[in-house]
């Protein structure tokens, strides 16, 4: 939900890094990083934003009026979170963790490009294409029909030529996009983008908000709703409720019960009162978060995705998984794909 961002988050992340740097690398090893910027966010005040001028103040105020307490909240944290063999690890459910940068981290391993960027997938994904089509010409003609129904080709791709595969695609990383090595505001912002890739941790509130908010919105009449941004909703009852982040699934259903039992009433009236305040002011300029430039590259290279692919069923959820698999069958040529027009069309219909 890159509409609505906690900005706090990243904060606390660079602070649980600096202070696990300074410890032994023994017991740096042993710690799991989720679990302590989870439990330091449960004891921070939520500053979520849905602008860029929002996103810019709430960091400034955050690092002028809270620094020495996000310092204090992760040096305990690091304190309180002991690994416990005994204890429920299992992870959160798929679903409470999904979102658009762990899709894009997903394809960055596929395609073998650490600093893939949404814009730069369907170039890679020819790359790709064409080198297993190159590859498999020479390597793969041997396999007979009885071999290639038994054989596992994702396990295959992996172990055996992932390196081959994805050649090409590496070096078309290297000429794309080098924000590794650039640390240019832009690159700071994909950094930002992607960092819900790399942790485990979730707000549990965040997706029970935004549903209840879209169904209090439908209730509206449709000229009225659609002036509404459910993110900036959001973001209005976060701000006026207790953070309640959780790493494994025992605690996303503890707290979710709790979020329902205890503030259930309250957010929906605070959602009520979020809604009222957006429609006695409809005339505000809003400039959203710098983030949001990464959605629409995503929407146009999905577009670009299902042209090469010629499958129409692609969406952010799915793609890593299509490609992988679409990969996969290139070897043995069972693919039907083609390569995008030099002037992309307005419809990849």
């Amino acid at each position: 939900m890159h509409s609505c961002r906690n900005a706090i988050e990243e904060l606390v992340i660079e602070e649980t890094k600096a202070q696990v740097a300074r410890l032994s690398s023994e017991r740096a090893q042993a710690i799991d990083l989720s679990e302590v910027v989870a439990h330091a966010l449960n004891r921070l005040p939520t500053m979520y934003a849905t602008t860029k001028v929002g996103w810019l103040q709430q960091r400034k105020r955050a690092l002028n009026e809270l620094k020495q307490q996000i310092e204090s909240a992760v040096r305990r944290a690091l304190v309180s979170v002991k690994p416990d063999a005994l204890r429920d690890s299992t992870p959160l459910p798929a679903k409470e963790l999904e979102n658009q940068a762990r899709s894009l981290a997903q394809l960055q391993d596929i395609l073998g490009i650490p600093t893939l960027t949404w814009k730069d997938v369907p170039e890679a994904l020819e790359n790709a294409l064409m080198t297993v089509k190159l590859k498999s010409a020479v390597s793969y003609t041997y396999l007979n029909e009885a071999k290639r129904s038994t054989i596992d080709v994702q396990d295959f791709i992996r172990r055996s030529r992932v390196d081959d595969v994805n050649w090409k695609g590496r070096q078309a990383g290297i000429k794309i996009n080098n924000l590794d090595k650039d640390r240019s505001p832009e690159a700071k912002e994909f950094a930002t983008y992607m960092l819900s890739a790399s942790y485990s941790f979730s707000n549990v509130l965040e997706k029970l908000v935004l549903s209840l908010a879209f169904h209090q919105v439908q209730k509206l009449n449709p000229t009225i709703g659609e002036i509404i941004d459910l993110g900036e909703v959001v973001a209005y009852v976060l701000n006026r409720l207790p953070p309640m982040y959780a790493t494994t699934e025992r605690g996303y259903q503890q707290l979710r019960l709790r979020a329902r039992e205890v503030h259930g009433k309250q957010v929906v009236e605070t959602i009520n009162e979020a809604i009222k305040l957006i429609l006695d002011s409809p005339n505000r300029t809003r400039i959203p978060l710098a983030l949001t430039k990464y959605e629409a590259e995503q929407e146009e290279a999905l577009e670009e995705i299902k042209w090469i692919l010629k499958r129409d069923d692609i969406n952010w959820r799915n793609v890593a998984t299509i490609i992988e698999e679409s990969l996969g069958n290139a070897i043995f040529g069972e693919i039907d794909w083609q390569r995008r027009p030099q002037k992309a069309p307005n419809s990849w219909a």
